[in-house]
């Protein structure tokens, strides 16, 4: 199991904690428990970008909202993307796309080690999980068991 793979597997025992037998319980619960810890681990490798992505955040959202259009009240315009989040309606991109670059050249360090933390962040979601799961057996999950259930706690089946 990857890194990664931690999250989701701790959301399906979310999922698949309301089936009963004393040893499926059981392995769950200290499974829930075990991922728990492990997840704080891994969300603490996060660095904060500290105040000066606060500054850089502020002063980009404002160079998006002078160069967008505007409603009939001066307000930006939002586009809603695929993905269900928002951005700014550029008018001009290419005049956008020449001070987004000074400003992002004047907050190079700091944008180069977000991205560098990103990028160690990332590998290191990529890397083997060094957990040791509460194992069961088939034999202790219920007879209707699901094929979805099986392929999500696989994991943890001895």
């Amino acid at each position: 199991m990857k890194n990664k793979e931690i999250f989701g597997l701790r959301k399906a025992l979310d999922d698949v904690d309301y089936i009963k037998g004393k040893t499926f319980a059981f392995a769950v619960f200290k499974n829930k428990q075990m991922l728990d810890a492990e997840i704080e681990a891994i969300n603490s490798i996060k660095k904060d970008p500290g105040e000066n992505y606060v500054k850089y955040e502020q002063e980009r959202t404002a160079l998006c909202e002078l160069h967008s259009e505007k409603d009939e009240d001066g307000k930006a315009i939002l586009d809603y993307n695929p993905n269900g989040s928002q951005s700014f309606k550029i008018l001009d991109l290419e005049k956008f796309n020449k001070e987004y670059t000074k400003l992002a050249d004047k907050h190079k360090e700091m944008l180069d080690a977000i991205a560098e933390n990103k990028k160690e962040f990332e590998d290191f979601l990529e890397k083997d999980a060094d957990v040791n799961l509460k194992m069961i057996s088939i034999d202790d999950l219920p007879e209707d068991v699901s094929a979805s259930v099986l392929e999500s706690i696989q994991y943890m089946i001895d």
